[in-house]
């Protein structure tokens, strides 16, 4: 549940040079290719959304359609629902329950989830 896509940034522009899409840290996270900075296959720090930049608001992304896709379900089934969702923030457990996300389904993982 975030803005994702197989590229850095803009398909064809990728990224402007600047500290909010290059910031002189990155964190140690998983990235296929480090030159692409913190956008790597996502969007660009500086987009703009309505609530702001997306180097801002990127961990909430998920949290913003925690609440409408709940009532999304409800409306379609006219019964309660059930949303699962691996991108949430604090408060999404008013709306979806958090998936762990792709672990093995064996008896040790589920304890340890």
């Amino acid at each position: 549940n975030e803005p994702a896509n197989f590229v850095a940034g803009d398909l064809n522009d990728g990224c402007a040079k600047n500290k909010i899409n290059y910031p002189p840290y990155v964190p140690q996270v998983r990235i296929d290719d480090g030159s692409s900075g913190l956008s790597e296959k996502t969007l660009c720090g500086d987009a703009v959304h309505s609530k702001g930049l997306h180097y801002d608001i990127h961990n909430m992304f998920g949290w913003y359609q925690s609440e409408p896709t709940l009532d999304g379900v409800r409306a379609a089934t006219g019964k309660r629902g059930l949303v699962l969702s691996r991108s949430t923030y604090v408060g999404s457990g008013r709306w979806v329950a958090h998936w762990l996300g792709d672990n093995f389904s064996n008896w040790t993982n589920l304890k340890n989830s």
